[in-house]
This record gives C-alpha cells, sequence and structure tokens, in this order.
C-alpha cells in the first residue's frame, strides 16, 4: 500500500459530533467525522439527490461555515469552510 502525505493546511480533529446541514428551509442531520480549521468530513446517511455543492453547517452548541463541497464518496462528503 502507498501511503501518500498529508496535504491539510492544518490538524485533523477527530470528531463524531451530531450536525444539520442547512438547505434554505430545509435541515439534514449528519456526523462530522473530523474537522480542522478549513474544513470537515461530513457523514450524510439520507441525502437529497444531489446535495448541493454549498449550504450551511451548524455545529452546536454555536459553530455556523458556510461550506463548499470539495469531494464525495458514497454517504461522505469533504466540505471547506469559506466566508462570504
Amino acid at each position: 500500500m502507498i501511503a501518500f502525505p498529508d496535504r491539510r493546511k492544518s490538524v485533523r480533529n477527530p470528531s463524531l459530533d451530531n450536525a444539520l446541514i442547512r438547505l434554505g428551509d430545509l435541515a439534514l442531520c449528519c456526523i462530522v467525522g473530523d474537522i480542522t480549521e478549513n474544513g470537515a468530513a461530513l457523514k450524510v446517511d439520507d441525502p437529497p439527490s444531489p446535495l448541493p455543492d454549498h449550504f450551511t453547517l451548524i455545529v452546536p452548541p454555536s459553530k455556523t461555515y458556510s461550506c463548499n463541497v470539495v469531494w464525495r464518496r458514497g454517504v461522505w462528503v469533504g466540505v471547506v469552510f469559506f466566508t462570504e
């Protein structure tokens, strides 16, 4: 097996926190698999088809992020956080 270097700009913090994906008036439950200061890996068991490329992520109790999807693998999506 080939080991690839980790290209993340910041340290990945493992997590299994519940969070919400906001799509206008719709909210979807998800699990944050890991999170950095720049992005996160999210598990979305029942996403709408297709999950939009841009959405708001709410991580209780008080974190809110605007997100762009950068990869998709089954029920997992990787997002990068951006400022509007």
